[in-house]
């Protein structure tokens, strides 16, 4: 299942949050550009026990305005337990594109293969 998270709000950022911490398995695609999603996992890699992730997502844990980025959904951010499911949603999208962050998507925690 895909969900989208977007908007300058405390709303949008505390779901995006929850839905990490509900999802320490999962993946989300930062939108940097119109239509240009980097791929990364869910948790930030200061968070995960195993030290898999990047650390420029920050952490599930930060509330809405507690860190210089302030809030994380101001870019949009679609997220799934599936990597295939957020690549296939890119696709079907006109001129959308994905690339897998080259923090995250590493050999020792390499993506799973197939997407």
């Amino acid at each position: 299942m895909i969900d989208i998270f977007y908007g300058d709000d405390e709303e949008s950022h505390n779901g995006f949050q929850a839905w990490r911490q509900m999802n320490v398995d999962g993946f989300h695609m930062t939108e940097k550009t119109a239509g240009q999603f980097i791929v990364h996992y869910a948790q930030d890699k200061r968070e995960n026990s195993a030290g898999r992730g990047c650390n420029h997502q920050g952490v599930s844990g930060n509330e809405y305005r507690d860190d210089k980025d302030g809030c994380y959904t101001t870019v949009r951010k679609v997220c799934s337990n599936s990597l295939a499911e957020l690549i296939a949603w890119a696709r079907e999208k006109d001129g959308y594109s994905t690339r897998n962050c080259k923090h995250c998507d590493t050999k020792r925690f390499p993506f799973p293969p197939g997407h």
